[in-house]
């Protein structure tokens, strides 16, 4: 009887320990989610597409895992090619940021224009333990480590490169353009930043009023740069372009 009685006991403690454990574990979860920060960050210059579209595409990935409180952090008129550390929004994700957390963009991009500020930006976001995703490539770093790293350094050499190629492209253009005695116009209103950009949209499948709501310049504006960027020889078929800056001076001109 006596260890019929003690074989219950021991049964009950160990059927009441596994609640203790689930309870202890639950709880642990609990406080983990709570103390987790889920930063956006969305970045912006003056050339480049608004900050809604950038959210439109965080909000499904946030959606989809259930996050529903995040904190939103803005770079406005602040350009890639500034290190993100040394952007006010983003330097103080880096500040605040703790292991747990998560970062959310809408793409590898608004980390940064060049292959290395890309790649310092997520190593020092993943060595403190914050989980980095960009939405529009698909990456997260909670996945095998290694791929993550591959993929990112990959997407970011591709990114580079393609805006290299196009600057190229563009400067050929005009050379030839300039070889050839053509006119080019007046001063320009767009800086190289700015044109590169409207080339960038326009291969996208841009309008020109879209473009220039987004440059925050007339519709003629963009519409008389494309247009004496094909007349120069400098816009292919292919919709492919670069500045050179000596020569922006003779491509776009007028007020819009």
């Amino acid at each position: 009887m006596m260890r019929r009685f003690l074989k219950r006991q021991i049964y009950h403690f160990e059927i009441f320990g596994t609640i203790v454990q689930k309870f202890i574990s639950m709880f642990m979860i609990h406080t983990w989610v709570c103390q987790m920060t889920v930063y956006v960050y969305l970045r912006v210059s003056t050339d480049e597409q608004d900050i809604d579209s950038q959210m439109e595409s965080v909000k499904g990935w946030l959606s989809e895992k259930g996050i529903e409180e995040f904190e939103i952090i803005k770079d406005e008129g602040v350009s890639g090619g500034i290190p993100a550390k040394k952007r006010p929004g983003f330097s103080k994700i880096l500040e605040m940021a703790r292991e747990g957390d998560i970062l959310v963009v809408s793409e590898l991009t608004r980390l940064g224009r060049s292959l290395g500020d890309v790649i310092l930006t997520l190593n020092e976001l993943t060595e403190k333990g914050v989980r980095v995703v960009a939405v529009k490539e698909g990456l997260d770093s909670t996945s095998d480590a290694m791929q993550f790293k591959i993929m990112t350094t990959l997407l970011a050499l591709f990114a580079d490169l393609e805006r290299e190629f196009i600057r190229k492209r563009t400067r050929e253009g005009l050379m030839r353009a300039r070889g050839k005695g053509k006119r080019l116009g007046r001063p320009p209103v767009l800086d190289e930043g700015k044109l590169v950009t409207v080339v960038e949209l326009y291969q996208k499948g841009f309008s020109a009023r879209k473009i220039a709501g987004i440059l925050n310049v007339s519709p003629s504006t963009v519409s008389r740069a494309l247009r004496r960027l094909r007349e120069a020889g400098a816009l292919s078929e292919l919709k492919v372009v670069r500045i050179d800056r000596k020569k922006l001076k003779e491509v776009i001109g007028g007020e819009g």
